[in-house]
């Protein structure tokens, strides 16, 4: 399992390597995005172009600390379009070989998707709350990888269900990865795309994403305090199953066989238009609001 801390201050990157390097594991990489970055940044205003700087900034900061990827994501609000995106995901991409791009799970995010995957750049799909939004991008990735050759990163793409948010309104989130990783070799053994454990809260959140068999995870400074204050055998001994008995499981998702014949990209956007895959989520809309919100609060 690959640890990745979801934040925006690099003083907490060298608090949780040192937490991790005293239990003889490692912090390997990063997750930002405009509400941690806002954080970081609160109580001072800056120009659209002096944020972006900043937010390089604390990415090529982050990158000096850990060793694996660290995921920037593009200003995207409901207004955003896939070209603007694109832009901004080209720019971000060229900070460093290892910064992944973080697009929202939305139709204009898929449609920067295959812009910036055809430019192999590096994608982490975020915002990802229903099975239909996974089997949505292992099928874009396993299409445009059909449609226009082999695509060699040092890591494949990530994929970032959102668990606490989840299980804020009663569904398991955990559950959702489960599912996932079950609808991902489902649809293509040899699909290279991992499942990033996103919006983690706790000890538990952290030992069942291992349980479940998640690639990587990513949580915030206060849940590897906590996770690392345990001792090995603590961490074996967690009960993964009693935090989640209130909680309502993912129930399993089928894609309908007419959607496993699609064999391009252009048949695969048409589907996701027209709605014939649903990849809307009330909870990924409100994530979109809410990025976009934090980010206005630092801009003059």
């Amino acid at each position: 399992m690959k640890f990745l801390l979801d934040s925006g201050d690099p003083e907490e990157y060298r608090e949780i390597k040192g937490l991790a390097v005293k239990q003889g594991s490692e912090l390997w990489g990063a997750t930002t995005n405009p509400t941690l970055i806002a954080k970081k940044l609160i109580g001072q205003k800056y120009t659209l172009q002096e944020a972006y700087d900043l937010q390089k900034k604390i990415v090529m900061e982050i990158l000096e600390i850990v060793p694996g990827a660290v995921s920037a994501e593009v200003y995207a609000d409901e207004k955003t379009t896939a070209q603007e995106m694109i832009e901004q995901g080209r720019e971000i991409a060229a900070w460093h070989e290892r910064v992944v791009v973080k697009l929202p799970t939305t139709i204009e995010g898929l449609k920067a998707r295959t812009a910036l995957r055809k430019e192999k750049i590096p994608i982490n799909n975020t915002l990802v709350f229903s099975q239909q939004q996974i089997f949505a991008i292992c099928m874009h990735e396993h299409l445009v990888q059909k449609n226009f050759g082999p695509i060699q990163n040092q890591w494949p793409p990530f994929i970032s269900p959102f668990v606490g948010r989840l299980d804020d309104i009663g569904e398991d989130g955990m559950s959702l990865i489960d599912q996932g990783i079950k609808l991902k070799i489902h649809f293509d053994r040899q699909l290279a795309i991992w499942m990033l454990a996103s919006s983690i809260r706790n000890s538990m959140h952290i030992k069942r994403s291992m349980v479940v068999g998640s690639d990587i995870l990513t949580a915030p400074a206060k849940a590897y305090r906590e996770w690392f204050a345990l001792s090995k055998e603590q961490q074996e001994k967690l009960d993964t199953a009693a935090y989640a008995q209130h909680l309502k499981p993912v129930a399993r998702w089928q894609a309908p066989q007419e959607l496993l014949t699609i064999d391009n990209v252009d048949a695969f956007m048409q589907t996701i238009e027209s709605g014939k895959l649903d990849i809307t989520h009330p909870l990924t809309e409100k994530g979109i609001i809410r990025f976009a919100q934090d980010w206005k609060e630092i801009l003059k």
